[in-house]
Order: structure tokens, then sequence, then C-alpha cells
């Protein structure tokens, strides 16, 4: 059962780990459309607020409750918040309908103002569990975005698993102490000044990349890094959400539901200041353009609106006359790194294979 859905990125996890979604639920109104062009035959619940839990029965409850009161983007007044407190509402859910493993996601901002409260409302429900702040750095994207994961495993589950583990059938404890969520995840990749800051969505709903100074000049089309820097503001364009979703980890034109068929995900970009170029071939596909064939020189390439500065395979880093741009953005920058949690749901995957 998937609460707070979104764009559906904790369930491409869950369906890269072979868990299928029963149900999602989603009130915003544009994140319901992509949810319904993705998913077709899965049902959509309105509002979590009108879910009977005990109608539901599931394995897994995962969710990323609400961020606007813990985000630095935020006011950060906690759950108390009329947004974040909606976390209670999943817990009543848990509550209702005790299935075998919970997942809550949020920011990283969560560990100060609401961690205490999600663990011990956890664990009061009979449930254990160990809190995570997992960078997406840590997957091999080329961006922080640290993210807080609590996994919760009722406890005669875990006691069971715990039983067979420790009898030498597997050779590992189940929830073995492992390094605090309160401190700080380490820098990941090839260095900070290597990665690329990461989409955010700000207190008026528009999406900014956060990180140091002079990133979005180094976004500028059909420009290498040495000639934006130049530039300053540089030659016009806008984010490209199609960049944006190679960022985060999604298939290209996974937030247009006018896309029946996402492209497959390229891949992760460039590391930030990296050349790349040597012999490369190239078509351009119709979404947009990517290298795949076809001797294509960096001059040309950057003539096609690219940067010499990019991967070959990255569509384009800035587009103009995009539709429903804002929404697509908005979007990504509420989600989640699908890659961040493949891990944690192939996990519990597992655990049910070994268990069976």
């Amino acid at each position: 059962l998937s609460l707070f859905s979104g764009i559906g990125g904790l369930d491409i996890a869950a369906s890269w780990a072979g868990i299928e979604t029963a149900a999602f639920c989603e009130i915003e109104p544009y994140p319901v459309e992509i949810l319904k062009r993705r998913w077709p035959d899965v049902p959509i619940l309105p509002d979590v607020r009108e879910i009977d839990g005990r109608d539901w029965s599931v394995d897994v409850v995962h969710g990323g409750f609400p961020c606007q009161d813990l985000s630095v983007a935020g006011k950060q007044v906690g759950l108390s918040g009329e947004r974040s407190g909606l976390w209670f509402e999943m817990l009543r859910v848990i509550s209702e309908c005790r299935p075998r493993f919970v997942v809550a996601e949020n920011v990283r901002g969560a560990v100060n103002l609401a961690l205490d409260t999600v663990v011990a409302g956890l664990e009061g429900e009979g449930y254990k569990v160990r809190p995570l702040v997992l960078p997406a750095s840590a997957f091999g994207a080329p961006h922080q975005r640290e993210r807080l994961f609590v996994v919760g495993v009722r406890a005669d589950v875990a006691d069971s698993l715990n039983e067979r583990f420790q009898g030498g059938e597997r050779g590992f404890s189940f929830l073995e102490p492992g390094a605090s969520a309160h401190e700080p995840a380490s820098q990941c990749g090839e260095g900070g000044g290597s990665l690329w800051p990461t989409p955010t969505v700000g207190t008026s709903g528009g999406v900014k990349l956060c990180g140091g100074s002079g990133h979005w000049e180094m976004l500028k089309a059909g420009v290498g890094i040495d000639e934006a820097r130049k530039m300053g503001a540089g030659n016009g364009g806008q984010l490209n959400p199609d960049w944006v979703e190679c960022l985060m980890g999604y298939p290209l034109g996974w937030t247009d539901v006018d896309c029946e068929t996402p492209e497959p995900w390229p891949g992760w970009p460039a590391l930030m200041g990296e050349r790349v170029w040597g012999t490369h071939t190239a078509t351009f596909s119709v979404r947009s353009p990517k290298f795949i064939s076809d001797s294509v020189s960096p001059s040309e390439f950057v003539a096609k609106g690219m940067s010499a500065d990019q991967y070959p395979y990255e569509p384009p880093r800035t587009v103009t006359g995009c539709r429903n741009r804002a929404k697509w953005l908005k979007c990504l920058g509420n989600s989640v790194v699908p890659q961040q949690a493949y891990p944690i749901f192939r996990a519990i995957a597992y655990l049910e294979e070994v268990s069976a």
C-alpha cells in the first residue's frame, strides 16, 4: 500500500525488487494523472485520512509523508504542522492493517524534527525499527540528496527471522546495529566540488538547483563550462525536465502525462566540470537528442543544444517553450531517487523469500 505516492518513485524501486503496488494514495491532481498514466490498473485513493487500514491486507506500507514542515525550504515546525503532521494518519493506517514491513521516507531535516516521534510511534505499534540516512550519491547519482528512511519490521516477523538467521541458516542477525541516523552521511562520489546541485522545490513551488554559486551558469545550453562562467547568466533557456528526470534516475518523459511510453533511463549524467569528449557516435531520439550511433563531432553536438561538458547520452540541460515544465519540475523536486530506495525494498523481498 503506497501512501503519499507522488509520482511513484518509491513504487518504481519496489517494482524493481518484485513488489507489487496494491493501491496508491495521492491527493495532488498532477501526480495523480502521472500515476494513472504509468499504472493504469492500480486504484488511487484520494485522501489518507479516509483510508481504513482494515480494508487492506498488504505486506508492506510505505510512503514519503509530506516534508513541507520539515524541509529547510519550509517553516520547520515539525510534525505539529498541517502537512507533515499527516504522518500520524500513516501511523494509524499501519496500526489498522498491521503490515509485515514499513518504509517511511522524508528529507534529511526530519532527523532532528520528526525522527524520534516516528520511531517511537512505530515501536509503540510493535515494530522493530532502523532509521537510515542515505545520500543518492552513494548509489551513483551525481548529486547528494540525502534522505531519511525509517524501516520497520513487525516484531513477530523480526523475531522469526532472527531465530532462523542466528540458527546458522544465514549466518547473520537481522537488524544488526549500524551507523546512527543522527550522524551526517559521508560525502560520496568524487568529492564535494564534483557533484551537481540537487533539484529542490522552494516554498513558492518553484524548482531550483541547491548548491554552490555558479551552477546554473554551467547548465546553459550550447556552451561549455568555461564559456558559461564567462557569460554569467548566459544565453537563455530554462532547466529541462528531461535532464532533471535523468538526474533523478527516472525514465525520460515519466512526468509528462502526454508521453505514453517513457524512454529508458539513460544513466547518470556527468560529474560537474568533467570533460568527456573523445570519439563519439550519435543519433538523436524523438524526445531528446542523445548519442546512439553515427559519428558526430563536439561542435555538431553543441549545435544541437547540448553542452560539450556533459555526457553524450544526456538530454539537453536547458530548453525553451516547454509546456507544463513547471508542473514536471515540481513533481521531480518533491520526489525520491528510486535507486536510493531500491536496496531497502530488495532486502524486504529477500527476507520474504527466505521466510517462505
